[in-house]
């Protein structure tokens, strides 16, 4: 009767048990051991120092912003969804040592410029070793939120030639950008860009560049690229007009340093000014030139990625 009663037991304990997996029921005999999962979250900041202020590889005079030097800083953010997509922003400010007046004239501003940036990143989801960004991006300032609030006619800087298009100097844009990692340490990618508000028409970026390791802290980067637009300008008038707008080979060094996650990295690079800027310099009255027909631009940054 004891045995009859034990085999009871036993077959009434697995039916409960396979009543409660059919009913969703958990049946917990092991505590689960925690597993710890990467953040989604990812980023860098950025702040550093150039010797000249620069705008798609267009070069700035010394006489367009009051000055030379520029500060930047910038702060990116990725939000990982899944293993091939993630979305994507970042904010960042230029800041101008100058006096804030395009080219000496008091009526004239030449703000900071400052960049917002959202959008949606897929990687190797669409084509192995590609990334693929799309996205919006805001532009208060700098050049280009000059190109959106003034007008230019004729001639550069003169009272009757220039007026005021727009209250602020404000341009929103939609993007997309194509990134590729080829053999070899090479890489090639371009920036697409339509401008909506402000300014309307389209800015390409390719470039191509190769990067290799010095030591297991410093690498060498090597960069060649060009910008162009298109619709963007007015043709008929006599300052900048479409097409290429400039050109430029760029050599950075990222050192890591003593502290976790930081970098610095020291770079260089040469700008020559394409057709389009350049018939801004030759439609100019004055014997100052709002571009550099070729620039040496230096500087170094602190990035911190987390």
């Amino acid at each position: 009767m004891m045995q009859f009663r034990n085999i009871i037991g036993v077959a009434g304990g697995a039916v409960f048990l396979a009543a409660s997996a059919f009913a969703g029921i958990s049946v917990k005999t092991v505590s689960p051991v925690p597993v710890e999962q990467d953040c989604p979250l990812s980023g860098e900041v950025d702040a550093g120092y150039a010797s000249n202020y620069t705008c798609r590889g267009i070069v700035a005079s010394h006489s367009l912003t009051e000055g030379d030097g520029i500060i930047p800083a910038s702060v990116d953010l990725n939000y990982k969804l899944d293993d091939c997509n993630s979305v994507v922003g970042a904010a960042s400010c230029t800041f101008l040592i100058s006096g804030h007046h395009m080219a000496g004239e008091r009526d004239f501003s030449f703000h900071n410029e400052t960049d917002f940036l959202f959008g949606w990143k897929n990687r190797d989801g669409l084509l192995k070793n590609l990334s693929t960004t799309l996205g919006w991006n805001l532009i208060h300032g700098g050049l280009l939120g000059n190109f959106a609030r003034y007008d230019y006619n004729a001639t550069w800087m003169s009272d009757e030639d220039v007026y005021r298009r727009n209250t602020h100097s404000v341009i929103q844009e939609f993007y997309l950008t194509l990134d590729y990692g080829l053999p070899g340490n090479w890489f090639a990618g371009v920036a697409m860009s339509y401008a909506f508000q402000g300014m309307t028409g389209w800015w390409f970026r390719p470039h191509v560049g190769y990067q290799a390791a010095i030591c297991s802290d410093a690498d060498f980067v090597l960069s060649a690229g060009m910008s162009a637009t298109s619709s963007y300008f007015d043709n008929k008038s006599l300052f900048m007009s479409n097409g290429s707008q400039a050109w430029w080979l760029k050599a950075e060094l990222p050192v890591k340093l003593g502290a976790k996650n930081l970098s610095l990295v020291p770079f260089v690079s040469f700008n020559w000014a394409g057709e389009g800027a350049l018939k801004a310099n030759r439609g100019s009255d004055r014997g100052d030139k709002p571009y550099k027909n070729f620039g040496v631009v230096a500087g170094a940054g602190l990035v911190y990625f987390f």
